[in-house]
């Protein structure tokens, strides 16, 4: 099995979740198109690295999706508004079983039972998680209704003024280290 030490989320990224290694170092197992590697570190740090590189983090995402959404339990991330990279978890991001969907990857579900359900993806892959159909629904859902709110917020016009000619003389007085404001 190829193991990667970096990895970057991209549009044929199907899922990321945990798992570990011979040495029992948690790492993550990744399908990305019609093949699976996994990669030298956790979930959290891939997705934490991936967001470093468009401006932002891991908890600075998990904030701005609280922000948009409300109070919840466990946030989708925008991970790349401008490609349509949204994942959303089935368990708390702290637990290594959880599993990050990519949000435009997951095709259909279908219930096994209770507690269970199967989630057809992509590249024809079916995930079987431990977690109710209506439960994982609502998890899609949430992550459509964030995209939504980002692609609004992020498709308004940029509003700005036009200022006068007549602005502000601005000097440092050297003996008080204050700038005096002259109209």
């Amino acid at each position: 099995m190829e193991i990667r030490e970096e990895y970057l989320i991209n549009e044929k990224t199907v899922l990321l979740t945990g798992e570990y290694d011979s040495n029992g170092k948690l790492i993550t197992r990744v399908i990305d198109g019609g093949e699976t590697f996994q990669v030298d570190l956790t979930p959290s740090q891939v997705i934490d690295a991936n967001l470093l590189l468009v401006g932002s983090n891991l908890c600075g995402s998990l904030h701005s999706s609280k922000n948009l959404l409300g109070q919840l339990y466990m946030y989708p991330l925008t991970i790349n508004s401008r490609l349509g990279i949204y994942l959303l978890p089935t368990k708390s991001l702290k637990k290594r079983n959880c599993v990050w969907f990519s949000l435009i990857h997951i095709k259909n579900t279908q219930s096994l039972g209770i507690r269970k359900t199967k989630v057809y993806t992509s590249y024809g892959h079916i995930v079987e998680i431990n977690m109710r159909k209506s439960a994982f629904i609502n998890r899609v859902q949430i992550a459509k209704d964030l995209r939504e709110m980002i692609i609004k917020n992020s498709s308004s016009a940029l509003m700005y003024y036009i200022e006068s000619q007549n602005g502000f003389y601005i000097s440092e007085d050297s003996s008080t280290n204050k700038y005096k404001f002259i109209k």
